[in-house]
């Protein structure tokens, strides 16, 4: 059979991986006319013909001026994606160093990586470790692996729906979580919107 995938119009270094984290847990995202690359603690952004724009730098300078553990310290685990509908990029980082810990997420004003971001930190009773993100219509979705302070005994999985519409504007955010189990670690997955077509309405987001 012969190859369908395309060739790569691109190709350029990304963020080194300079945290010391096995495995470094790499993740990036495509914009309108940006990639922006988390490898763990360390985020960049690039022109999608490799121009380097931002970075790499430490992922809690986005929480300069934030105030709080979330600018204080980085704790890594960062992802990221693209909001098609929005245009807007959305990211999180963890906040384990000290208790209470946190997920740290930015939303930023608007496609531009490099502008300015809304801020929030979501704060956990135990350490959520895993943190994944999905973006769909009616929510910004949020999964965690919860585990006890120590890092060693899994109590579950936990599921968010952050307001997305109050995120986008820089307004107070809050949050609606529910636990699967109480106890193991079975990483849930949210799903995420590609493309400007939106789902029926209604269609609920979707978790593997």
């Amino acid at each position: 059979p012969s190859a369908n995938a395309p060739a790569a119009t691109a190709n350029f270094d990304g963020v080194p991986d300079n945290s010391g984290v096995i495995p470094s847990d790499s993740t990036g995202a495509a914009g309108t006319t940006q990639f922006v690359e988390i490898v763990n603690s360390q985020i960049a952004v690039y022109s999608k013909s490799g121009g380097v724009l931002l970075g790499p730098e430490n992922t809690n300078t986005l929480w300069s001026g934030f105030g709080g553990s979330c600018q204080t310290n980085n704790d890594g685990d960062g992802t990221v994606q693209f909001d098609t509908l929005s245009q807007r990029w959305v990211l999180e980082q963890l906040e384990v160093s000290t208790q209470p810990f946190f997920v740290c997420v930015a939303v930023s004003t608007s496609a531009d990586a490099t502008g300015s971001w809304n801020r929030y930190s979501f704060q956990y009773a135990d350490f959520p470790d895993y943190p994944k993100l999905g973006v769909w219509p009616d929510a910004y979705y949020l999964t965690v692996n919860r585990f006890n302070a120590s890092g060693t005994s899994g109590l579950g999985e936990e599921t968010c729906a952050l307001n997305r519409s109050s995120m986008l504007t820089g307004a107070a955010a809050s949050t609606q979580c529910f636990s699967l189990n109480s106890s193991g670690e079975n990483t849930v997955l949210p799903a995420t919107l590609n493309g400007t077509t939106p789902p029926a309405a209604g269609t609920p987001e979707w978790l593997v």
